[in-house]
């Protein structure tokens, strides 16, 4: 890692990837991806679909976010969720 957190950079010292991992700090982005339907239902339609896939299995979420996709998982058959 860089051992500097991004909000510490000035902008002249950032990088792209300071950018990307940045703009996950910010709640918009989180309520941004919750309200696309169109993503939010082909991840959760994908889940469900594929059950044979989570039934009884162990999920690790991580960067879980929302936690929406670990919902998914839990909701599809999964015996334990863990979002990190």
């Amino acid at each position: 890692g860089r051992g500097k957190m991004a909000k510490f950079l000035s902008p002249d010292e950032m990088t792209s990837r300071d950018y990307y991992f940045d703009s996950y700090a910010h709640f918009g982005i989180h309520e941004e991806m919750l309200k696309d339907e169109v993503r939010t239902l082909t991840y959760r339609n994908a889940m469900y679909h594929n059950k044979h896939v989570f039934k009884d299995k162990i999920v690790l979420d991580v960067g879980s976010g929302t936690g929406i996709l670990s919902m998914f998982a839990a909701k599809a058959g999964a015996r334990h969720v863990y979002g990190v």
